[in-house]
């Protein structure tokens, strides 16, 4: 089969494969694997048209810039998303010139805020359109950026290419319920499709990782571990006022934070006020690839906080070295996730975190016996090759 992948996001900045995302990546290479010939069409500023429709815009941002102050967040949000509108029409040609080349079976596309040239494109030229969507996205951005005038017609938007695609993928159930509900999805041609890993692309360095254990002191300590960005919504603060709780009763004990990001400072004078010098490490941020020689010396990895909507990645990778994993009691982690057999599911706060902890630390064989029932379940089934199966399958 001839599959065209097609990723519209106007904030790219890709120049070859290895840019690409990690999602983006894993779901043409699965499809590779399957042997199965692939084009990335993945817009951001890659080309000379594409640069060129940046630096106008760029122009016209530190226009909005300067008048945001006068501005109310409507407008401006409006002239922000009417450049998104004015990318994808570049995004259409792109793709118009992608299918007349490769003639593709089938367009896979990752949905993004506000285009809709690929359900334009493929239901003019009567190429079969396969979308997945990933987010609310009117929802997320008017929770993030707030309202927009051009709201409604991205509403407009969503409801049409949900509706003229072949076939659509949300990346969790209750984004496909969601998707029902607000935009009148034929629940028929809605699928799930929860995030995945690549185990081949799991590599732990043993002379780094111990380099990485000397460096802390981690021999012979009960670790406790988080990988990723620092943001206020991802729970850090709970997660070092729940290890704060607990961890007079486990004096091994220690917690690894891997990462950086907007609120690290104030994240590092709480763990001092709350637990003094040398009980919470804070590595900084690594490179994607080495973060498992990290997340090895981890006996509970936690992810404290997630949104309602989106299919996680951090507990896949915390899952496949095995780890006794903490995650958000909600839909997409139950997704994949079983309370008690695949790990702890809680709802957010440092109190629930804080027994969460407290169970796991003074139980290393419960953490064992999570560890290795939910590798079993991520390499029997979320894989991305088998999620490809599926997809294709379809």
């Amino acid at each position: 089969m001839r599959i065209l992948y097609f990723s519209p996001h106007p904030t790219h900045d890709i120049a070859s494969e290895v840019g690409y995302s990690t999602h983006q990546r894993e779901t043409i290479l699965a499809f590779r694997t399957l042997g199965h010939e692939v084009l990335p069409v993945i817009m951001g500023g890659t080309t000379k048209e594409e640069k060129k429709v940046f630096q106008q815009q760029g122009l016209k941002f530190r226009i909005k810039e300067a008048m945001k102050k006068a501005m109310p967040d409507v407008f401006y949000n409006g002239l922000k998303d009417y450049g998104i509108r004015r990318f994808d029409q570049l995004a259409a040609q792109k793709l118009e010139e992608g299918i007349r080349a490769f003639q593709p079976d089938l367009v896979y596309e990752r949905s993004e805020y506000m285009q809709d040239s690929g359900v334009r494109v493929c239901r003019a030229m009567g190429v079969k359109h396969y979308l997945e969507v990933n987010a609310p996205f009117i929802e997320e951005m008017r929770h993030w950026e707030g309202p927009s005038v051009l709201h409604p017609l991205g509403h407009r938007i969503e409801k049409r290419k949900i509706k003229e695609a072949t076939r659509v993928f949300a990346v969790s159930s209750v984004l496909r319920d969601f998707l029902v509900d607000e935009y009148e999805a034929d629940p028929e041609k809605l699928a799930v499709i929860p995030n995945c890993i690549n185990p081949d692309g799991v590599k732990v360095d043993p002379e780094k990782a111990a380099s990485i254990a000397a460096q802390y002191g981690l021999s012979g300590k009960r670790v406790v571990g988080f990988v990723g960005s620092f943001f206020p919504h991802h729970g850090l603060d709970d997660l070092i006022a729940a290890f704060a709780k607990v961890e007079h009763a486990f004096p091994n004990a220690v917690l690894l934070i891997v990462g950086g990001g907007m609120n690290e400072e104030e994240l590092k004078r709480q763990a001092v006020q709350q637990l003094g010098e040398g009980r919470v490490i804070f590595a900084g941020r690594v490179p994607h690839h080495e973060v498992y020689n990290y997340i090895t010396h981890m006996d509970i990895a936690v992810m404290p906080r997630s949104n309602w909507y989106g299919s996680p990645m951090k507990i896949f990778e915390y899952g496949i070295l095995s780890k006794a994993v903490v995650a958000p009691d909600n839909g997409p982690v139950k997704d994949a996730m079983v309370h008690g057999d695949d790990g702890i599911l809680i709802q957010p706060g440092k109190e629930a975190l804080a027994e969460a902890l407290r169970l796991l630390l003074a139980d290393q064989v419960l953490c064992e016996r999570l560890g290795a029932h939910f590798e079993a379940k991520i390499r029997e089934r979320f894989v991305w090759t088998k999620q490809a199966e599926y997809i294709l399958g379809l």
